[in-house]
């Protein structure tokens, strides 16, 4: 088998099926949809590929199940209003030979997320109160093996077990002093399990893929716990010509409530689906350049929770 079909099929369930959801209490977010040469192109060889995603996530949508809904003005309770998630994602992949890989993924987390507290007047009536937050910080490292049990001309198909270790901050202040909710930090603060399974196929002038992955936390910190995560990516792509590619995918992704004394347990976790558009083109022979635009076609959260309207992320890949 080309171990350039397997590196780029291997690749295609690593990164983006492995990030939280489109959706949160507070926003923090990556993008859901996969950004890997399955579905951009094959390798020319095996070794190493560098690559490097920027995704900008705008949560402004204040959600209740399926539909947005206005801001309850509570008092004691808070109001999110948005959060505008600029992301920077670092991919070292490693083909090491025709059966076994390992990916090393970093993402670098710039957020800014604004909110309303709602505080008494002193006259019987609510003063809404606006605290924001902003940092740019390192997020947690995801370490990830894989093997392909299956080959053949037809299509390549395996196994992956991964790791996502907590290196990324999760005491964030803004400049009052005042501590950001955990879901909207930079690291979960989770030692998480991961576990998928893919296949990619060929078709007439064109490729496919799918794939799942299985995220679910090991070790938790300070009683805040990530709910589990349950991902899946169905993908097409079509060479328009040798060096540009037109894609398609359907980013299924479901995520349970997170628990502990920290967690806002009922307004976290939900069921998402989007469709995303992209393409990717050839610059040089080892150079690639690639966009994806993601729309939601389904989205239901838990309580009331901030969304999205749409995302992009936009790359660059390189193979040595």
């Amino acid at each position: 088998m080309n171990k350039s079909i397997l590196a780029s099929t291997l690749l295609a369930v690593l990164t983006g099926v492995a990030s939280p959801a489109a959706f949160s209490y507070c926003g923090g977010a990556f993008c859901t949809m996969n950004t890997n040469w399955d579905v951009q192109g094959v390798w020319d060889k095996p070794g190493i590929r560098l690559d490097l995603r920027a995704e900008f996530i705008n949560l402004d949508q204040l959600r209740a199940g399926t539909k947005n809904v206005s801001p309850a003005g509570l008092l004691n309770t808070h109001d999110e209003t948005r959060t505008l998630n600029r992301n920077f994602v670092g991919t070292l992949d490693w083909s090491i030979n025709d059966d076994w890989g390992v990916t090393f993924r970093a993402p670098l987390v710039n957020r800014a997320h604004n909110h309303i507290h709602n505080i008494s007047d002193g006259a019987g009536g609510v003063e809404a109160e606006p605290e924001s937050w902003k940092f740019n910080e390192w997020g947690d490292l995801q370490a990830i093996a894989r093997y392909a049990a299956y080959q053949s001309s037809a299509g390549e198909g395996g196994f992956r077990l991964g790791i996502k270790v907590p290196t990324g901050n999760t005491t964030q202040k803004n400049s009052a002093g005042e501590l950001a909710e955990r879901s909207l930090q930079p690291g979960t603060g989770s030692t998480d399990a991961l576990v998928g399974v893919y296949y990619h196929g060929k078709l007439s002038g064109a490729g496919w893929f799918a794939q799942g992955m299985w995220q679910q936390t090991i070790n938790d910190k300070d009683n805040f716990r990530p709910g589990r995560q349950l991902s899946a990516d169905i993908g097409l792509n079509f060479a328009v010509t040798p060096d540009l590619s037109l894609m398609a995918q359907l980013n299924l992704q479901h995520k349970n409530r997170d628990t502990g004394a920290n967690a806002e347990s009922a307004d976290s976790g939900g069921y998402s689906a989007f469709l995303t558009p992209g393409a990717s083109y050839r610059v040089a022979k080892y150079f690639q350049l690639y966009g994806f635009l993601q729309k939601p076609i389904y989205q239901h959260v838990n309580g009331t929770q901030l969304a999205v309207d749409w995302s992009i992320a936009a790359g660059i890949s390189k193979q040595f």
